[in-house]
Parts: C-alpha cells; structure tokens; sequence
C-alpha cells in the first residue's frame, strides 16, 4: 500500500463516518460494491476518477479534499465577503465570462461561433455549480 491509497482511504473511511452508512450503504450509494469500496478503505486499491466524482457529488464534499486532503471537506465554508467559498467562485466565474463576452464581440465571425461555443458551454457549467450550492 502506498502512502497516497492510505491518506485516501482514510478520507473514505472519515466520509463514510461522518455520513453515518455502512460500507454496504456507502458503496450503493454510487452504484459500487461492497467489496470495492472494502478494498478503497484498505487502502489496497485506488478510487477511479468516477467514484470521486460520484462521491463528491452524492456526499456534497470537496474534490480537493477528497483526492488531495486539500481545504475543507464539505462546500460549506464562509469566506470574507460571507459566502461560501463555492459561491464566490461561481460570482468570479460569472464575471470572468461577462469580461469574455465583451472580447468574443469584437472577434471575427468565423472565431465568433467557436468562441460562442465555449462561452455557452462555461455559463451551463456556472449553473450547475449555482444549483448544487442552492441544494447544499
């Protein structure tokens, strides 16, 4: 076992616990077996970037705890302006694609659409992010 599978396990194990399931519970949650998330906690087996998605999204917990023991474990945390940490990056976002929006403006037509694209394609990304705050 290597250093990294044992600090995540240990992550696994402190979610699992503060969640209050069991390994069994835990695991269907996102659609595992029992036996895969026992071996996760063991620390004899790496988590696949799908299971960490799927827990940070089903236990609403931070990517960068998660994989990295990183910041806090849940989205929850006030910054100074008294919001969450996740909604003053959303507030950042929103402006940095404001700012965008004013540059793809003034782009030729045939880089307008692409750009448009992109643009488009970070405003569905902000929403989500807004709507799993609302539902935190």
């Amino acid at each position: 076992m290597n250093i990294e599978n044992e600090e995540i396990a240990d992550r696994f194990r402190e979610l699992r616990s503060q969640s209050g399931v069991s390994q069994k519970d835990f695991a269907s949650s996102i659609g595992l077996s029992h036996t895969v998330i026992a071996e996760i906690e063991r620390g004899g087996r790496e988590p696949s970037r799908k299971v960490m998605i799927a827990l940070a999204d089903k236990y609403k917990v931070s990517l960068d705890w998660l994989l990295l023991g990183i910041g806090s474990m849940y989205h929850d945390q006030v910054n100074d302006k008294g919001l969450t940490t996740d909604a003053g990056e959303v507030e950042v976002l929103k402006k940095e694609i404001t700012d965008m929006e004013v540059k793809i403006r003034k782009l030729e037509a045939e880089n307008k659409e692409v750009t448009q694209e992109l643009l488009d394609r970070m405003r569905q990304l902000v929403e989500v992010q807004r709507r799993q705050l609302g539902n935190a």
